[in-house]
């Protein structure tokens, strides 16, 4: 008998068929670590990307504040190496610009703007364009008068510039929402386009080519001998201490149920005079979702002789009722 991994439906079969070789369901042992896989990828979008941008955004408000004078609570270090470097050019600009005189903002401003801790900084080319307009578009100089337009737009400009950083992860955002189900794709079912796209996105998120690789080995084993094929103790490497809870469960129970998911493998040797069949190796949806419509509807079976009617009606099949829904009815 094929079945899926409901323990219910596990036991309601060893109840009535107590001798029955069971197999375990391909389509839904695939289905088990892709869904695992999915939770997994959207934590991790969560730590990559989603966090991260909402560091810069983060920064931008403690800017804003600092500049209103109004009193900042948290001022923890970011956990990003580029946010922190980014905190640290700005902190270093309002020295700059904290001194009472043109010319000494200019030459403490320009000092920095050489420097190697500034040249690190992945922001650079856009503030230092924002920063030149100030003088060639705007016509500014640094006098008595023209400093109080200047320092405003020297801010406005470090935060176009982590605007700009912001904007590039939100478009990897948009990236990785196609690329995790072209990694959870079958090889088999990809065609040339889809392997070109997967490289590319592999290249931009190298921290999913891991998944990726014990993924498509976890695809082959159901293409090989019993002899050939690996056991499934490699998708452990797929676990970590901070991995999603239903990534964790659906490793565990292909491993509790390896036996029975490629039991299909040794068809011939268990029956020798019949022929293979795909229903062996999977569960027929097009009857379980029969059976979830008369879950749905249950008007009308309350006696076992309604029960009997309608499914069998509907199933065009036989059916046995187990002892204990007797025992319950009755």
């Amino acid at each position: 008998m094929t079945i899926d991994f409901s323990t219910r439906l596990e036991s309601g079969v060893n109840e009535v068929f107590p001798d029955v070789i069971m197999q375990k369901c391909v389509f839904h042992a695939i289905q088990l670590l892709t869904r695992g896989l999915k939770k997994e990828f959207t934590k991790k979008k969560k730590e990559h990307l989603l966090d991260h941008i909402e560091e810069w955004k983060m920064l931008r408000r403690r800017t804003l504040s600092l500049e209103k004078n109004e009193r900042v609570v948290d001022m923890t270090p970011f956990k990003f190496d580029d946010v922190e470097l980014a905190w640290h050019i700005y902190s270093q600009l309002r020295k700059c610009l904290s001194s009472k005189e043109p010319r000494q903002i200019e030459q403490q401003c320009q000092s920095f703007f050489s420097s190697s801790h500034f040249n690190k900084w992945k922001g650079k080319h856009v503030f230092m364009s924002k920063y030149n307009d100030i003088f060639s578009k705007k016509k500014l100089k640094y006098s008595a008068k023209g400093i109080k337009y200047i320092v405003p737009k020297i801010y406005k400009a470090f935060r176009a510039a982590i605007r700009d950083l912001r904007k590039e992860l939100e478009e990897t955002k948009s990236h990785f929402n196609k690329v995790k189900y072209l990694v959870l794709m079958n090889p088999i079912n990809m065609k040339s386009n889809h392997r070109k796209k997967l490289r590319k996105y592999l290249k931009e998120f190298p921290w999913l080519r891991p998944y990726r690789q014990l993924l498509v080995k976890f695809y082959y084993q159901f293409r090989l001998t019993p002899e050939k094929r690996s056991p499934l103790t490699f998708l452990s490497r797929l676990i970590t201490d901070t991995s999603h809870p239903r990534l964790r469960s659906a490793v565990q129970t292909l491993l509790d149920n390896e036996e029975s998911v490629f039991r299909f493998q040794r068809f011939s040797e268990l029956f020798p005079k019949l022929k293979p069949s795909k229903s062996i190796k999977v569960v027929n949806e097009s009857c379980n979702k029969l059976v979830n419509k008369l879950y749905q509807t249950q008007c009308g079976m309350r006696t076992i002789k309604n029960i009997r009617m309608r499914i069998s009606h509907r199933l065009k099949c036989p059916i046995i009722i187990s002892p204990p829904l007797l025992e319950k009815i009755n």
